[in-house]
Formats: structure tokens, sequence, C-alpha cells
């Protein structure tokens, strides 16, 4: 079989790319020009990989009939709430019309099986405690560029599938870390500032925080990909699942845990900077139907994905 990985050296393009290739995929991915692939490191050789920038959409239906792949993951975008406000435009262009120039080109692709679009648990915005854990049904009520551009995203999936056939699989995973996973989100944020304190021995040790009291449905990006394969072989056309741990971590906890996993005494410095014009008091999802449809199933806990994020950055 044979599957295309947009974003493949992404944090969880890569891990997708390895997931698929320990299950005897044959593997294509793209890649920005230009763009880092450090985190291919020890399989690069075994994926086919194609230059491609959502800007110039003119090359996309050549690279597709050119591949002809069974199977498509979109993980191409920008994946980051804060940088969606700085640049909200660029968030949409490339994560809405880059989804669209892929939907459309791929409408030619008659052996094309599936076509997996990944939201993101954003979508539902802020979430009342009754309301806990979210369930697929629950409305959409975006408060981020990213989330905006998802969520249409989500909504465009549908519409392919409903008007054109486009045999789409609609994904909302839930927050989800571990090794490879770029600084801009709070654990590996957190990882890189342990790290680089036990690395230059200081007399005071002190790691700068922005909102602790968030609190967040996080999975290792392990059991995540390993999800979005299942969702291609096993999922419905037309069909979303979520893919979440059901458990809501606070960001407090989180920061504790690492620092436990230090050894050193390490002070906490509250830096207003880092909190988010809007930031979501709690997400907390429901995996169920993935569990029975799709045979998800976590495999790593919290403690094996900070444990793994934080030797990361520990060995960069």
């Amino acid at each position: 079989m044979k599957a295309l990985i947009t974003g493949v050296p992404g944090f969880a393009g890569s891990h997708l790319a390895e997931n698929l290739l320990g299950h005897n995929y044959e593997v294509y991915g793209t890649h920005l020009p230009g763009e880092s692939l450090r985190n291919l490191h020890g399989f690069r050789g075994e994926l086919e990989l194609s230059a491609m920038d959502f800007h110039k959409p003119e090359r996309i239906p050549g690279l597709l009939k050119k591949i002809e792949p069974d199977y498509i993951f979109h993980l191409a975008a920008l994946p980051s709430v804060a940088g969606s406000f700085l640049d909200p435009l660029e968030t949409y262009t490339v994560n809405f019309m880059g989804s669209f120039h892929l939907m459309q080109a791929a409408l030619d692709l008659k052996q094309l099986k599936k076509l997996i679009i990944i939201s993101s648990s954003d979508i539902y915005g802020l979430v009342k405690q009754k309301d806990l854990p979210i369930k697929i049904e629950h409305p959409l009520q975006p408060v981020s560029p990213y989330a905006v551009s998802k969520a249409t995203c989500d909504m465009m999936g549908y519409q392919y599938f409903i008007n054109y056939g486009l045999p789409v699989v609609r994904i909302r995973a839930f927050s989800h870390s571990g090794p490879r996973q770029a600084r801009g989100f709070v654990i590996p944020d957190f990882s890189f500032q342990i790290a680089q304190l036990e690395k230059f021995r200081k007399r005071r040790r002190v790691i700068r925080v922005g909102n602790l009291n968030a609190r967040r449905d996080i999975s290792d990006v392990r059991d995540i990909a390993n999800g979005y394969r299942l969702a291609a072989e096993k999922g419905k056309p037309g069909e979303v699942y979520q893919l979440c741990s059901g458990k809501a971590y606070a960001i407090s906890t989180i920061l504790k845990k690492l620092i436990k996993l230090s050894h050193h005494k390490i002070e906490i410095e509250t830096d207003p900077k880092l909190s988010r014009p809007t930031d979501i008091p709690v997400l907390k999802g429901d995996a169920s139907k993935a569990e029975k449809s799709l045979g998800y199933k976590r495999k790593y806990s919290i403690d094996d994905t900070l444990r793994d994020c934080l030797d990361y950055y520990r060995s960069l």
C-alpha cells in the first residue's frame, strides 16, 4: 500500500512515517523547500520525498498522479495557536487553502481509499465543565485563528465527502507531545528549559512559565500516529473520530512531573508574555468511538511522554 504524508518532517508526520514503515507501507512524503529533515534521521532512506510549497498549489495534481497513493494523510499545517494570533492570514492561507487545493486535486485519484484530514480539539473552544468529556457532537466554537482554520478544514472535508464522494475521514486530535516536538508548545518548552538548566550549571535555576491553570487532555504522539493509521485502515469515509486520553492534566502538574525528573531544585517564575490572548481553561475528550470502531488503544503513559520529551531535549 502506498501512503502519502504531507508535512512528513514535522513532529507528528515523522512519527506517522515510522509507524507506517513498521506496518510495511510504501511511504511518500512532502516537505517545504529547504525544510530540515532532522526528524527523519534513521529512516530517511526508506522514504520517497518531494519538496512541496502549498503556496504554489499548481504542483499538487502532478505529484498526486505520479505517486497514485492509496492513502493520504494531510498533516502539513501551521500548528501554533500563539503563532496564529501573530499572523492569522498566513495560518488561514496554509491551513485552509492548502487543504482545499489538496482535496480538489485528490478528486482525480480513482484508486484513493482514504484521505485523512487532521483537525484539532481546539475547534471546540470554550467548553463548560458540564459538557466534559467533549463528545464529537459538541458545537464548534473556535476562539483562535488556528482553531478557525482547523474547523473550516474539518467542515470542508465533510462537504467534499457529501458532494463529491471523496473518501475523507476526519480526525480531531487532542493535545499530544513526545520526542521531536518543537518548542512553542508547553511540554517541549518546559523540557528545553530544564535541559538547558541541567547543562549550564547556574547558581539559581529558574524556569519561566505562562498560564499553569489550564488543563489539557494530553496523549503521546506515538499513540496518536497509530490512531491515524487505524483511521486509514478501518475508518469510514464521511465519519469523524476523536483521538485523546480522556484525562485532563493541569499544566502545573505537568511542570511538577518534569521538574521531578530533573533531580534539581528549580524555581518557577511566571511571565505574562507567555500567556495567550485567549486560553481555553480545560479540554478533555471522549475517544470511545475510535476505541470501538478503530480499535484505538493508548500504549504510552503521561510519564512516558514527559520522560522521552525531556530526554530528547537533553540529547540535542
